[in-house]
């Protein structure tokens, strides 16, 4: 007798590879509020290098895994060499259709912003970007103690301001300020 196999397909796995803490806990947040599917590595979230990002792409990528990478573009204009290393990486994976990079720039705190304002005005740095948004999140702060309690991502969530601030990150691709992030959402709330 003839065992008959199921058809199932093999559901790729997503892993999302990031700069700092800010960007683990948001990711870590959604993933449980939201049923989202991917991986995270807390220890690949420390205040990375381009270098490490990089590394780490290379590795996931052998294993066969989709990659999100998220991490902030003020970097970048503080340094010629950053900038270079950030351009590279951007251009060497730009036709990979296993990885999506997701910067923003001054930072991830423009990304949250898109959720209660629209605006693409030019923000000189990350702190001038999180000082907007305390507008909005009056306690925001990037320390973990905060980060750590998922309210504030659950804030971001309230009515449609997700889909709100993809729409207006769209728009508003490579203005003065920008994000990306909208990509990495799309592609998980394509693998619920």
């Amino acid at each position: 007798m003839r065992k008959s196999r199921k058809n199932t397909a093999t559901r790729q796995v997503i892993h999302i590879v990031g700069e700092g803490l800010t960007e683990l806990f948001y990711f870590s947040h959604l993933k449980k509020i939201l049923g989202y599917r991917y991986s995270i590595s807390p220890r690949l979230f420390e205040n990375n290098s381009i270098e490490k990002i990089e590394k780490k792409i290379k590795e996931l990528l052998d294993e066969d895994v989709f990659v999100i990478c998220v991490f902030d573009a003020d970097v970048s204009r503080r340094s010629d060499a950053e900038n270079k290393k950030m351009v590279s990486l951007k251009k060497k994976y730009e036709n990979n259709s296993n990885v999506i990079l997701c910067d923003s720039l001054q930072s991830i705190e423009y990304w949250f912003l898109l959720h209660f304002e629209d605006t693409c005005r030019y923000f000189r740095d990350s702190t001038a970007t999180e000082r907007a948004l305390k507008q909005y999140l009056p306690t925001y702060d990037r320390t973990r103690k905060y980060l750590e309690k998922d309210k504030w991502v659950k804030e971001m969530l309230t009515g449609s301001k997700m889909d709100k601030a993809c729409e207006l990150a769209e728009k508003y691709k490579g203005r003065d300020s920008y994000s990306e992030i909208y990509k990495a959402i799309k592609k998980v709330s394509e693998s619920l």
